[in-house]
């Protein structure tokens, strides 16, 4: 009768088979993992969110959308031609007012490198060769004729206005530019 009184002692698990660890333990521990991969993401493939001069670029906003409303104002509009052979930018410009002697030509694409991401800019002055016609000579040194870049950013501007648009297969295609909206 002794053995009914007393309660028989169980037998205890060790404590790495005991259920509730994977509980008590697995939970946080599946939680650190996830944070630790979640910030190798973060800092491995971080883009620049504020660009290094946003002050500057900030000023000329209104300078832009100034020289965009001149643009308009003249019914501005350009036709763009790349003639490869020669190294050659070809711009006619038609608008009212009088056209300058001179013109600068930016034409921005991506990195080919593809793990960054970064703009190359290419700044082509453009001589006046008739009345609205323009031409820029190519450097040597620039990607512009090469056939593996399909798409151009370009601003063609002075200091009174500006045009902008994109340029798609410039060595296929030519570009027409109109006054921004």
């Amino acid at each position: 009768m002794e053995s009914v009184l007393k309660p028989q002692k169980r037998q205890s698990d060790k404590w790495h088979k005991e259920p509730w660890l994977l509980l008590v333990v697995g939970g946080p521990l599946i939680v650190v993992a996830a944070s630790i991969f979640t910030g190798y993401v973060a800092f491995s493939g971080a883009d620049k969110v504020v660009a290094e001069d946003y002050y500057k670029q900030g000023l000329m906003i209104n300078k832009d959308i100034q020289r965009d409303a001149k643009a308009r104002e003249l019914h501005l509009s350009a036709n763009l031609s790349l003639h490869a052979a020669q190294s050659l930018i070809r711009v006619e410009v038609t608008g009212a007012g009088e056209l300058p002697e001179q013109i600068q030509m930016s034409l921005a694409n991506a990195s080919p490198n593809a793990a960054k991401v970064t703009e190359i800019v290419h700044r082509i002055p453009l001589i006046r060769v008739a009345p609205g016609v323009y031409e820029g000579e190519l450097k040597q040194t620039s990607n512009i004729s090469d056939s593996s870049v399909k798409l151009f950013h370009i601003k063609l501007e002075t200091t009174d206005w500006r045009l902008t648009g994109d340029w798609f297969e410039p060595e296929q295609k030519a570009a027409q530019l109109n006054a921004s909206k």
